[in-house]
């Protein structure tokens, strides 16, 4: 089962993000969140034992 998170961005990142949906980059924020959030592990796997 996913798990939902709530999270605040402020009003830049914000608009950033919603150039990126506009260009049709992501299809919706959510997309674009899990998205970063894959990167950000993929980058730190070493802390978690996983790392080259």
């Amino acid at each position: 089962m996913d798990t939902l998170l709530h999270i605040r961005v402020g009003k830049r990142i914000r608009e950033e993000m919603q150039q990126l949906l506009d260009a049709g980059l992501f299809t919706n924020q959510a997309e674009m969140v899990r998205e970063g959030v894959r990167d950000i592990l993929v980058k730190y796997q070493h802390h978690l034992g996983r790392g080259k």
